[in-house]
């Protein structure tokens, strides 16, 4: 058993036998797979990072949409504006007058 030990040692090249190397090679595969910071845990972060983003950009156009819809409804008068969306939107209608929704 310690004789074919001895031979695939000796099998090696040179540079795997080097301390040097194995300690930079043990060091990269700490800090590649089980550091805090390794490097799967920043690519996770930044996918979630675009994920955030996105979700940012929908929410800050259903701010506008809403923002443009509360300025619409907070008018005094019937604007042709304020009537459209009560009739497209809400679907109310006008008396004795009947409303078809067709999709």
């Amino acid at each position: 058993m310690k004789e074919k030990i001895l031979t695939l040692y000796k099998k090696l090249p040179s540079w795997s036998k080097n301390r040097y190397f194995i300690s930079f090679l043990f060091f990269f595969i700490w800090i590649f797979f089980f550091d805090t910071n390794s490097i799967l845990t920043q690519i996770d972060q930044k996918q979630e990072i675009k994920k955030l983003k996105k979700d940012k950009e929908y929410y800050e156009q259903e701010i506008k949409k809403d923002k443009h819809i509360i300025k619409i409804l907070s008018q005094d008068s019937l604007t042709p504006q304020l009537e459209k969306y009560l009739r497209e939107k809400l679907f109310l209608s006008k008396e004795n007058e009947e409303v078809f929704i067709i999709e």
